[in-house]
């Protein structure tokens, strides 16, 4: 094996260390994944109290809602923007953050009424 690994390296050091790379890139979001799966499995996550702290998407994900719904909610715009948690977005708007949560609530109670 060693034999091998120093041929490679000799004849072709450039595509080992490009393999090196996409290896490493690939554990990399592969233990992303694991680590995303395994925290949104636990039910301690699923439909948990919204926060200040909390991202629209954050959110969404939490409550099993797809996140354009919340962000028709509470008016922002559509596709990917900035990550602003819910506190942000209430003091741009002017709102306290319980005003805004109760929002995000209707509007997932009404997103679970037509059974989607």
């Amino acid at each position: 094996m060693r034999v091998l690994i120093r041929r490679l390296w000799a004849r072709h050091r450039g595509l080992t260390l490009a393999f090196l790379a996409a290896a490493l890139l690939t554990a990399f979001f592969l233990m992303r994944f694991i680590g995303a799966a395994i925290y949104w499995a636990d039910p301690a996550h699923q439909d948990r109290p919204i926060a200040g702290w909390m991202p629209v998407r954050y959110v969404a994900r939490s409550w099993e809602v797809p996140p354009d719904i919340l962000g028709d909610a509470l008016g922002l715009e559509p596709g990917p923007g900035p990550r602003r948690t819910i506190a942000e977005i209430a003091a741009q708007q002017g709102r306290s953050v319980q005003e805004v949560a109760a929002e995000l609530r209707a509007a997932i109670a009404a997103y679970r009424e037509q059974g989607q």
